[in-house]
């Protein structure tokens, strides 16, 4: 319940105007959202839901939440009370952030979908007392802003019904004013040439997709690192996840020549090759897994391929629910709990434990023959 009421503190405002948000996921709402962020974005990641929606590893999320009452309880309470069903009423997430959001502060996110105001805003105000906090309520440009008084480096604000706009201090006003068309705003981040030739070379029509320039500082690190020094050298990263038939991950590094790439490449493999050999994988019946993943060097590109299709995807979901399934039960069972639970599709069942017998007396000595 927690994690759904913070996500309450930060989707409010006021109703306001936006005659820029008519899309509410897909390409349209990823080149929309683009338009109401900072030129001085670097990273951008976005959530299509719709998408993801209809897949099959959705409804299995589905059936998880449903699978434990508590958390399916608390989930339809939160659902009544705020009248916002995140599973269903968002229909994409857009993240973008500054190479320097880990001082400044500053991100925008931008939340589609359909969302009533006063319930959202009478939900969190609740909540934020809970949390022996106050919601507090500022205006800019005409819109209401929200944030915590014991945090205050998040604001939130509706740009419209269909439109939650949250972000920094500074990054909340410039989306306001983006989207308004301010002229003071400045350049958005379409005006940011470096990231849009990376957004080109994306899929933005997959579930997941994210594209970023490496910061300084993280090459810094690496350098130190003499397993990675050839990762030194990335620029950039770009990639996307779509679950539309199993899982495709698709995910590129540029680094600052064709031997590192390489490099790099090698490297990796030769870990996969070596995790292949585990015994604890192999004893999970999760080493076939990693033969799905697939490493290569494209000219001064670092390319990483994962694909499972929707039989494996169930497969490693049962797997991975067995094991933790069976450590609960084992921790249960030190306890006076459950009993451990059945082992994943796939794997032995264990060697059950023999039940302890009663010894047998021995018998009694024969007497001694008199004499």
């Amino acid at each position: 319940m927690r994690a759904f009421s913070w996500i309450l503190v930060g989707v409010l405002s006021g109703l306001a105007g936006c005659s820029s948000c008519s899309s509410t996921s897909g390409t349209g709402a990823a080149k929309e959202d683009l338009q109401l962020v900072p030129k001085e974005t670097d990273v951008v990641f976005m959530a299509n839901v719709t998408r993801m929606r209809d897949t099959a590893l959705w409804r299995r999320v589905l059936d998880l939440r449903d699978s434990q009452p508590s958390v399916k309880k608390d989930y339809d309470e939160f659902v009544t009370k705020c009248a916002l069903d995140p599973l269903k009423q968002i229909d994409s997430v857009f993240l973008a952030f500054p190479e320097s959001v880990g001082q400044s502060k500053e991100f925008a996110a931008i939340l589609r979908g359909t969302f009533n105001e006063a319930k959202l805003v009478e939900c969190a105000t609740e909540q934020a007392k809970k949390d022996n906090q106050e919601l507090a309520v500022s205006e800019y440009g005409g819109h209401k802003l929200y944030t915590s008084t014991k945090q205050g480096q998040a604001f939130a604000s509706f740009l419209d019904g269909k439109t939650v706009v949250l972000g920094g201090k500074e990054w909340i006003k410039k989306t306001i004013d983006l989207a308004a068309g301010k002229k003071e705003a400045g350049p958005s981040a379409k005006e940011n040439e470096t990231l849009m030739a990376l957004i080109k070379r994306a899929k933005i029509s997959a579930g997941l997709w994210g594209v970023g320039v490496v910061p300084q500082s993280a090459r810094d690190q690496l350098k130190n690192d003499p397993n990675f020094a050839s990762a030194a050298s990335m620029k950039d990263v770009f990639g996307n996840i779509d679950l539309a038939s199993g899982f495709l991950a698709d995910l590129n590094v540029d680094l600052g020549s064709p031997a590192d790439a390489v490099e790099l490449s090698k490297k990796i493999g030769d870990q996969i090759a070596e995790a292949r050999k585990n015994p604890q994988f192999m004893m999970a019946g999760l080493n076939s897994f990693l033969e799905s993943v697939k490493v290569e060097a494209v000219q001064s590109t670092f390319h990483v391929n994962v694909t499972f299709n929707q039989q494996q995807v169930d497969d490693l979901i049962n797997r991975v629910q067995g094991l933790l399934s069976s450590f609960r039960g084992a921790l249960g069972g030190s306890m006076g709990g459950a009993p451990p639970s059945m082992p994943p599709q796939g794997m032995p069942a264990p060697e059950p434990t023999p039940a302890p017998t009663t010894p047998t007396p021995a018998p009694a000595p024969k007497p001694a023959p008199a004499h």
